[in-house]
């Protein structure tokens, strides 16, 4: 992920806004994307170089990379925790690219990963539908 994906991430994100008010905006911001290896040429003052999704959420969508945090039995959720970003990377991991988990020596493959990796987001059924 980087600032050129900025038009096809903003085109995939859901017309949401992501945050309510500022506070909650910046409760999340501060505890997440502070430490995150993406938006960190932007607290290096290279604002050109940050985290598009910060720029995304602040335009009135909600990236698909966000992620539902966790939630109490009412539905209440912790600013802080409200979502789950897929893409963060802590700046003080060695190795912040997320590797794949090899396959065992000499266990065959069935079928190639790369067709199946990517980002998912499960939602709610529609109204009036049931699961079986």
């Amino acid at each position: 992920m980087s600032p050129d994906d900025y038009e096809r991430l903003y085109d995939e994100a859901r017309e949401e806004p992501a945050f309510c008010n500022g506070t909650e905006a910046e409760d999340w911001i501060s505890a997440n994307c502070a430490v995150c290896v993406h938006d960190r040429p932007a607290r290096l003052g290279d604002d050109t170089r940050g985290c598009p999704l910060i720029l995304i959420s602040l335009m009135d969508r909600r990236p698909v990379q966000w992620l539902d945090g966790p939630r109490d039995a009412e539905g209440r959720y912790s600013m802080a925790r409200q979502y789950t970003c897929i893409e963060f990377r802590h700046e003080d991991d060695e190795d912040p690219e997320p590797r794949p988990t090899p396959d065992p020596p000499g266990q065959g493959v069935l079928m190639p990963r790369e067709p199946y990796t990517g980002v998912r987001m499960l939602t709610a059924l529609p109204e009036g539908v049931s699961a079986p």
